[in-house]
């Protein structure tokens, strides 16, 4: 007998996956953009360097779902920017709920590092007690 749902347990077991799904990072990574300046869809997917190393890999599209999303929440707010050259660019800024949940985030994911340095750790000091 064949399961149904094997592919899409294998996925969330990180069995074939290409890719680390980082979409839950993103967010604090563009909020962190938005933190000094407004900016626009392309240049958060620029920003992303700072904090991704393979962050061209990213489509654009991707970050306008993120930024749609983190609107409806209240995270950030949008208006239509002035013309320079071309069309006129979504702008996006960063409101006072979105600096209070990226300060949430930031906390989060200092607890996250520490747990992983721990883990990387005792890891390193196990695997190498083996050999």
């Amino acid at each position: 007998m064949r399961h149904k749902n094997k592919g899409r347990y294998r996925q969330r077991q990180g069995v074939g996956r290409k890719k680390r799904n980082r979409t839950g990072f993103l967010q604090p990574c563009f909020l962190l953009q938005l933190y000094t300046q407004d900016r626009h869809g392309y240049d958060l997917l620029h920003g992303l360097q700072k904090f991704i190393a393979d962050a061209d890999g990213y489509d654009p599209s991707i970050i306008y779902r993120i930024m749609r999303d983190m609107e409806a929440n209240g995270l950030v707010s949008s208006y239509e920017g002035t013309v320079s050259r071309g069309p006129k660019r979504r702008m996006y800024s960063l409101t006072d709920k979105g600096k209070k949940q990226l300060n949430s985030w930031i906390t989060e994911l200092a607890k996250t590092r520490d747990e992983i340095n721990h883990l990387l750790t005792i890891y390193h000091h196990q695997t190498s007690e083996a050999k």
